[in-house]
C-alpha cells in the first residue's frame, strides 16, 4: 500500500518509515506483554481478538488522512499481529505436543508466504480501478473473510493441559543457559533488522530502479511464492543437515539476498533477490521459534514473545532509520548496505550461541 499512498497522496518516505514502525512498535509491546502471559484461556481468548482487531484496523485506515491516527492504526495493528502469529504459534506447538505430532511449526508460518502471494495478486488487480482507500477496505473486507474459519474451528484446548504441570519441573531443569538465549536473541534481533527493511522499502526500491517501475508488485508476488513452500521445505532439510546449520545457511541467503540489490540492480538479479529473500526470512522465523518451543516446551509461548521482542524492537528501529537515510540521501544504498553489516553481526551471534549451547551438552539439537 505504501506506493499506492505514496503516488496519490505524496506520502514521504519518512511518513512511510513511520507507519511501519508504528506497526512494529505494537508487535513489540505485544510480544513483550504476551512474555508475561501463563493464562491459557487468556491467551485463547486475546489470540481471537487479535484476529478481529486485525481486521478492524485494516478498515479503518480508509477512514482517515490524519497521520497520527494512522500511526495508532498501525499500532494497534502490531499489537493483533503478535496475537495472530504468537499466540497461534504457541497454542498450536502445545496441541502437537499433547496429541504427540511433531513439534514443527514449518506449515503454520507458510501461511506468511500464502498471505504474500494473496496481496500482491490482489494489488495488480485493484490498484488501477480504486483509489488508495478503496484498497484499504478491500484488504479489510478479504481479511475477514479469512478470519471467519479460523473463528469457527479453532480446537478444544481443554484437553491440552493434561500433564503439562507434571512435567514442567523436570523440563525447567534442563533449560539452555540464560547467556544462550540471550545471545540467540541478538542474532535475532539483526534477522529482524534484515527482515523488515526489505519488507518495507523493497517495492519502493524497485520501483526507483531503471527498467523496473511498475514491476513492484511482481517481485512481492515472488517473494510470497518463495516464502510460501519454504517452511516446509526447510522442515525437510533441517530433517537432513540439523537445525543449526540450516538456520546459518538461511541468514547467509538473507545477507546475500540484500547484498545482491546493491552490486547489480538488474531485472533478472532483483527476482533472484526476491527469492532468495522470501525463501530465507521465512526459514529463520520458522526455524528459530520452533526451536525455542522444543527447548521450552512449558511456556512456548513465552519464550518465542521474548525472542520476538528483540525482533520487534529491529522492526521499530530498521524502517524509521532507513527512511530518515532515503529521504536525505535520494536512494536506499546505505540503508541497504548497513542492513549486510548488521547481518554479518547476526551470523556471528548465531556462532556462539551455538557454542553455548554445545557448552551445554545439548548436541542432539544442532
Amino acid at each position: 500500500m505504501l506506493p499506492e499512498m505514496v503516488e496519490e497522496i505524496g506520502l514521504t518516505e519518512t511518513v512511510a518509515g513511520f507507519l511501519a514502525a508504528a506497526n512494529y512498535a505494537g508487535y513489540l509491546c505485544g510480544a513483550l506483554l504476551i512474555s508475561f502471559m501463563h493464562n491459557l484461556q487468556l491467551k485463547i481468548k486475546l489470540y481471537r481478538y487479535g484476529l478481529i482487531a486485525a481486521v478492524a484496523t485494516t478498515l479503518c485506515m480508509a477512514a482517515t488522512t490524519n497521520e497520527w491516527l494512522w500511526y495508532l492504526l498501525r499500532y494497534v495493528s502490531g499489537l493483533s499481529s503478535a496475537a495472530g502469529i504468537l499466540l497461534g504459534g504457541g497454542l498450536l506447538m502445545l496441541w502437537l505436543r499433547h496429541n504427540h505430532a511433531k513439534a514443527e511449526l514449518g506449515i503454520f508460518f507458510s501461511s506468511l508466504g500464502i498471505g504474500i502471494v494473496l496481496t500482491a495478486i490482489t494489488a495488480q488487480l485493484i490498484k488501477i480501478e480504486y483509489s488508495w482507500d478503496q484498497q484499504w477496505l478491500i484488504y479489510g473486507l478479504f481479511a475477514l473473510i479469512l478470519i471467519i474459519p479460523v473463528l469457527l474451528w479453532f480446537p478444544d484446548f481443554a484437553k491440552s493441559t493434561i500433564g503439562t504441570q507434571h512435567t514442567a519441573h523436570k523440563e525447567a531443569q534442563s533449560l539452555p543457559s540464560k547467556q544462550f538465549f540471550l545471545t540467540l536473541q541478538s542474532a535475532y534481533f539483526c534477522a529482524g533488522f534484515g527482515y523488515v527493511v526489505t519488507a518495507t522499502f523493497l517495492i519502493a526500491i524497485v520501483e526507483l530502479l531503471p527498467g523496473m517501475r511498475g514491476l513492484g508488485w511482481a517481485v512481492w508476488l515472488v517473494v510470497g511464492v518463495a516464502a510460501a513452500p519454504g517452511c516446509w521445505l526447510w522442515d525437510i532439510y533441517v530433517r537432513k543437515v540439523g537445525l543449526w546449520s540450516s538456520l546459518f545457511q538461511a541468514y547467509i541467503l538473507n545477507m546475500v539476498s540484500t547484498a545482491l540489490l546493491l552490486f547489480d540492480p538488474s531485472a533478472t538479479v532483483v527476482f533472484i533477490s526476491a527469492v532468495l529473500y522470501g525463501f530465507s526470512f521465512i526459514g529463520i522465523v520458522s526455524m528459530t521459534l520452533s526451536m525455542v518451543g522444543r527447548l521450552y516446551p512449558e511456556n512456548a509461548s513465552r519464550a518465542m514473545s521474548h525472542l520476538t521482542f528483540s525482533y520487534g524492537l529491529a522492526q521499530v528501529i530498521a524502517p524509521a532509520l532507513v527512511g530518515i537515510i532515503a529521504e536525505k540521501s535520494g536512494s536506499f544504498t546505505d540503508g541497504l548496505i548497513i542492513t549486510v553489516i548488521v547481518m554479518l553481526v547476526g551470523i556471528t551471534l548465531l556462532m556462539r550461541a551455538v557454542a553455548l549451547l554445545k557448552s551445554g551438552n545439548r548436541e542432539l539439537l544442532i
